[in-house]
């Protein structure tokens, strides 16, 4: 679940929302003469952090698990920054978004999610682990924090997607990453998706989705407060 792997068993088409940045919280506990001892002190404002997303279609359609958490300002502390969502697209093409997300983050943290469609075009895990990991690369070279978003299910491809989040969890250790694991509450044993989570084998449906964001919502404070645990190893695929 969490990053550095916490103990776990860790687009569909609609409404688009254009990358948009929401300012810091800002405010000053106000100036008050001789206050009476009965009167509470005010508290002074944290301020916000902003979290982008760096991703494929996983991100994308109305009820995904980044619109039910981020973008609904569902985790106290956060604001959205850059919502940069690429339908379709390989870590590749995903690196476009790089500029866009880390100026978004403002210095905070990124949630990079790729490696799906990768996988699908015929790239082997080891291939698509090193195309994500050159993601995580570019936003720390952006002055931003990235957070490593487990590849969901699929009915296509699900050996892949377990030995691709094998990988990407040990570079994770490596690289002292923290991760998000969306993955778990919706795969069976074999990477495919659960039965009701997915209408087409690819994408979480609401069901699949609100799973996902319920994890976000259990996992995300901590990793962003640095309580970092350890993930249960992901299986291998059956033989």
């Amino acid at each position: 679940m969490i990053a550095l792997w916490p103990s776990v068993g860790m687009a569909l088409q609609a409404g688009f929302a254009g990358p948009g940045e929401r300012p810091l919280v800002v405010g000053a506990v106000p100036s008050i003469p001789t206050p009476s001892p009965t009167v509470a002190a005010a508290a002074t404002p944290q301020p916000v952090i902003p979290l982008s997303v760096l991703s494929d279609s996983h991100a994308y359609f109305a009820a995904s698990w980044w619109r039910q958490t981020v973008e609904a300002n569902a985790i106290e502390g956060v604001s959205m920054g850059a919502f940069a969502s690429q339908p379709g697209a390989v870590a590749d093409t995903i690196a476009s978004g790089l500029d866009d997300a880390a100026a978004g983050a403002q210095g905070g943290y990124v949630l990079v999610q790729a490696g799906t469609n990768d996988l699908l075009d015929g790239s082997s895990p080891a291939r698509a682990a090193s195309d994500i990991q050159a993601l995580w690369a570019g936003v720390r070279e952006r002055g931003s924090t990235p957070i490593a978003v487990l590849v969901p299910p699929s009915n296509q491809v699900g050996s892949k997607v377990i030995e691709l989040n094998r990988l990407l969890a040990g570079a994770a250790r490596q690289a002292g990453i923290a991760i998000l694991d969306v993955y778990t509450p919706v795969a069976d044993a074999g990477g495919r998706w659960q039965p009701g989570t997915s209408d087409d084998g690819k994408h979480a449906n609401l069901e699949g989705a609100t799973r996902q964001a319920n994890e976000v919502l259990a996992q995300l404070p901590g990793i962003l407060a640095g309580r970092l645990g350890q993930l249960a190893e992901i299986a291998p695929p059956a033989p």
